[in-house]
């Protein structure tokens, strides 16, 4: 099932959605760094994706955007609707407002970090989120 842990040795699965190319060569290689994660799948941040970035069964999705959208809140219910337990974090370069969150929030994601997050408390989230999913 999408989002299911089955063993706590076992990696957290992974998937990256993502507006620009350059996303992908630099969070996922940052991730995968990580003897604990392991990134299943890079994907385009389009609905026309989600179904394969579900594929591999992640445990979490991040979608590493320019800015939250209405466009990018659509992704996450599709997300939502398709894996309910899967854990979403959206990593926007930048949030615009306040209520950007609360509407990320309101569509299904689980968090919203800016992406200069550091790698360390960005895997220290990704961690909580799927060990308060178990």
């Amino acid at each position: 099932m999408n989002g299911d842990v089955s063993s706590a040795a076992a990696p957290i699965r992974i998937s990256l959605m993502c507006e620009n190319p350059i996303v992908y060569q630099t969070l996922g290689p940052r991730l995968g760094a990580d003897r604990t994660l392991a990134v299943v799948g890079s994907h385009d941040c389009t609905i026309d994706d989600v179904p394969t970035a579900l594929a591999h069964h992640p445990h979490v999705v991040i979608l590493g955007i320019s800015r939250i959208t209405h466009f990018n809140l659509l992704v996450v219910q599709a997300l939502r609707q398709a894996a309910p337990r899967v854990r979403i974090i959206m990593l926007p370069s930048f949030v615009d407002t306040p209520d950007d969150v609360s509407q990320a929030r309101a569509a299904g994601a689980d968090v919203v970090l800016e992406k200069s997050i550091d790698t360390p408390t960005l895997v220290d989230h990704i961690h909580t989120l799927v060990s308060r999913a178990a």
